[in-house]
């Protein structure tokens, strides 16, 4: 790992398609390709969402896999020697649905595959619970099932990385609950060991820096990862429109660096 490289490479935006994506021209390729050269990057990830299990229950709209194909392998052709555009997804809850998910891999050739997990088996997204109204128990409920499936997710097939891994973590510190995820050390020991066995990088998500001043996972976990032998890692800025592509990169790397000493 060359901490050096790493903020030259965003390898977590997401265009139009993605159903949170913006509508209002910054979310085209080629504004986010735009966007990405003006800020110096080499690379690009355009991970569009598919949360394989909300879709096929009907609770997201179909995945247009056609339309982002087409339009990324156009925006690759185009600004191809200025820039590189992978043709990537991110997949939530692989291993929910995993035949289908397994097969939306191998058909569409993705360059790049985000794994994530935004709600466990049986609950919504971790953005619309009531944390204020739950018991601690409860609390400590979904951050253990939430760890033990993204071990599940990084035992699936095709995956290239983990994406924020403290995602609960977001919506846990809006709703005013404080918490120290280093309280399941041996829990992210087990899922660390689990990536590195399987080649799969560690993102590290900067969009918590825009919202407030930590990353995804934070630096404690950062540097339990190293602890565990763990190399690779990648930066993603989780943007949603051109403005943000590439945004604390820098900022993030620096503190790899400071960790890494």
């Amino acid at each position: 790992m060359i901490i050096s490289e790493l903020c030259e490479r965003d390898m977590h935006v997401h265009s139009k398609y993605s159903f949170d994506g913006a509508r209002d021209g910054s979310g085209e390729p080629d504004a986010l390709a735009e966007a990405a050269i003006a800020k110096g990057l080499r690379e690009i990830a355009v991970c569009d969402h598919c949360d394989i299990d909300d879709i096929l229950d009907g609770i997201y709209p179909p995945y247009p896999r056609r339309e982002i194909a087409d339009s990324i392998c156009a925006a690759k052709e185009k600004y191809a020697g200025r820039l590189k555009i992978d043709y990537g997804i991110e997949l939530g809850q692989p291993h929910a649905r995993p035949d289908e998910a397994r097969a939306l891999i191998r058909e569409c050739g993705f360059d790049f595959v985000l794994g994530s997990l935004h709600n466990l088996r049986g609950y919504p997204d971790f953005a619309f619970l009531k944390y204020e109204e739950m018991t601690p128990e409860h609390i400590d409920l979904l951050v253990r099932r939430a760890i033990s499936e993204q071990c599940e997710i990084a035992r699936f097939e095709g995956i290239n990385a983990l994406a924020h891994i403290t995602y609960i973590g977001r919506y846990l510190a809006r709703s005013g609950v404080k918490f120290d995820f280093m309280q399941y050390e041996e829990r992210w020991r087990e899922l660390f060991h689990i990536l590195i066995e399987n080649g799969i990088a560690l993102e590290v998500n900067t969009s918590g820096l825009r919202r407030g001043d930590v990353t995804m996972p934070g630096d404690e976990l950062i540097s339990l990862y190293f602890d565990c032998g763990g190399e690779l890692l990648t930066l993603g800025s989780d943007a949603h429109t051109a403005r943000d592509v590439g945004a604390d990169l820098s900022r993030a790397a620096d503190m790899i660096g400071e960790i890494r000493r």
